[in-house]
Formats: structure tokens, sequence, C-alpha cells
């Protein structure tokens, strides 16, 4: 499913965050928001899911503007991973996830949702923490549990805001290696904010770059992440590599400009 931002404006109160914002994420695309704190990233995401309305200009899902869409109807098209989940005493891992079916389920539930539940916890590689309580799971557990919830649901686009934030490396690599396989397996379009634009590089196919409300720049990570790219949107004087294993560009930052 294709995802249209077009002259995209959004304020909190008399304070701008996105001022003209025009992308497009074809069908199946891998694209990751990039930039630093404050530029909008998490902003441009949640305009995305309808989790907030723009000050001006229109969001369109597979052609249709996501403002005509009922929360119900964008739940069944677009899957969201928040930074955290609020925390729920005693909830298990299949009780959460089973949640994810809800944009699905009539008034006499949903026929078929055991095995939707037990698909997504096969895919995620959690099925044998099914019956474990959430409060008991680290944090790389945590995050495939969350991923597993957004499977459930089920949909085309999948939207991540920062998965790796808190997660050592291995579990960093982990869960971004999970995204990208489960993007094969569901032919997902995947939008995901992240800080670390090594990982950046090596997973997206596509960097889309905000500064300043704007996009500064959007294309291949090697066409995008640049040593202008450190400096101007970053801040940081640096040097830029290839990998010669992964074929991405890698950044070597020296010193704050």
């Amino acid at each position: 499913m294709s995802i249209e931002v077009r002259d995209l404006h959004f304020s909190y109160g008399p304070r701008p965050i996105l001022a003209g914002v025009d992308l497009t994420v074809a069908p199946g695309e891998f694209v990751a928001l990039a930039g630093v704190n404050g530029c909008g990233k998490s902003t441009l995401l949640r305009l995305m899911a309808g989790l907030l309305q723009p000050t001006s200009g229109r969001i369109l899902l597979g052609g249709t503007p996501l403002a005509s869409l009922s929360r119900r109807e964008v739940a069944r098209r677009v899957a969201v991973l928040h930074q955290s989940l609020p925390p729920v005493p005693g909830l298990t891992v299949r009780q959460l996830v089973r949640q994810g079916r809800y944009p699905h389920r009539g008034p006499f539930g949903m026929l078929g949702e055991p095995d939707a539940v037990d698909e997504a916890l096969e895919l995620t590689g959690v099925a044998h923490l099914a019956d474990r309580v959430l409060d008991t799971l680290s944090g790389g557990e945590r995050q495939r549990v969350r991923l597993a919830l957004a499977v459930a649901q089920d949909t085309g686009v999948l939207l991540l805001d920062e998965p790796t934030a808190h997660l050592d490396i291995r579990h960093q690599l982990e869960v971004l290696e999970l995204v990208r396989s489960l993007r094969a397996a569901r032919g997902l379009t995947v939008v995901t904010v992240l800080h670390e634009l090594d990982h950046a590089a090596r997973f997206a196919e596509r960097i889309v770059a905000l500064h300043q409300g704007r996009v500064w720049a959007d294309g291949k990570p090697k066409d995008v992440i640049t040593t202008g790219l450190l400096a101007e949107v970053f801040g940081v004087a640096g040097r830029v590599v290839l990998d010669d294993l992964h074929g991405t560009p890698r950044c070597l930052p020296d010193a704050p400009v």
C-alpha cells in the first residue's frame, strides 16, 4: 500500500514542526526517517497513522485520503510500533498480541482469530513466550512481542518509531533483521524512524532526512548519507566510508561543528 504526503504542515500551538513536507512511499518500500531530535520524524509518523491531524495538507493511503477513513478503517491498513507501551500488570504475551485483531472484529468476534495470533507469534519468534507475563521479558523479547502485535493486525503498512531504542547492539540487529524479513514475507510497506544512520543505510532502501521541518534529502542511502548531511543536518564534522561487506555507507563522526 502506498503512502502519499502532500504539502503537509503541522504545529504544536504556535510552534511549527513540519512545513510543506512532500513524500511518496511506494507499496512494499522500506523507508527510514532520519534527523536530529525535534525535527518532526515521530510527528510525521503519527500523522501517517492518523493519530494527529495536520494543520494543512493531506495524506493518502493507497490513494484514499486518510482524513476520510474511520479510526477502525485506518487500523485495518496501518500498524504502528510506538516507542513504548503503557504497563498492564499481569498481561501475557498472547493476550497482548490478540489485541492486534481488534480492527477486524465484528460484534461476535472474529472467526480464525486464534490462527492469526498464532501465526504472528511464530513469524516473530515469540511463540515460546506466549504464556509469559510481559513484565518478565527482556527488552529484546518485548520488542519482538510488540512486532507480533503489529503483525497480528494484518495491515499493508508498518510504521515504527525508533524500534531499536534502549536495545543493545545484538538486539538492535535482531529487531531490524526481523522487520526486514516480515516485510519480505508480508509485502509490507515499512516506514521507520531510526537515529543510527549506519542501521538506516544497511536496512532501508531509502532514507528521508528531515531538517527544520522540511525534507532536506531523499534517496538511496549512498546518495543521502554524506559529509554534508552530517554537518548541515546533524551538526557534526565527520567522514563517510563504504562498508565493503554490505556495500552501504558508514558514518565516522569526528566532532561537533
